[in-house]
């Protein structure tokens, strides 16, 4: 039996060989997962829950003045939402090239009493 201390914990999600079956994240890496599956992970994709999420990536198509503000708006939206356990204080999008947007995500979480602000970067690009 595993016995865990933490408080705030997931299963590690990661892609490829690097992939372990049965490690956890744990504290701030618990939270900036969390983060990146919200940005991630389309509304109506999980069906048990299909208004959780976001739909950033609706708009990696449109024109840079039209996306960026749309997906920041999707983005806070979603974590503000369905993400209690931090609060965000920004967001920054910007082209990496055609399609792609890099988004950072500024946040701390609720508990904190230095208030240190976190960085969590996602890529957004279209699904190969």
């Amino acid at each position: 039996m595993v016995h865990i201390d933490y408080l705030h914990w997931q299963h590690k999600i990661t892609l490829g060989a690097e992939s372990a079956w049965g490690e956890i994240v744990v504290g701030l890496d618990d939270l900036h997962q969390a983060v990146r599956t919200i940005v991630l992970t389309p509304k109506r994709s999980v069906p048990t829950e299909p208004e959780k999420f976001c739909d950033a990536v609706n708009y990696l198509d449109r024109p840079p003045a039209v996306a960026i503000p749309a997906i920041k708006r999707e983005i806070w939206d979603a974590i503000t939402k369905w993400e209690p356990r931090i609060v965000l204080s920004g967001i920054e999008a910007e082209v990496i090239n055609f399609a792609h947007y890099a988004v950072t995500i500024s946040w701390y979480p609720v508990e904190a009493v230095a208030k240190e602000i976190q960085r969590t970067t996602v890529q957004l690009q279209e699904a190969a």
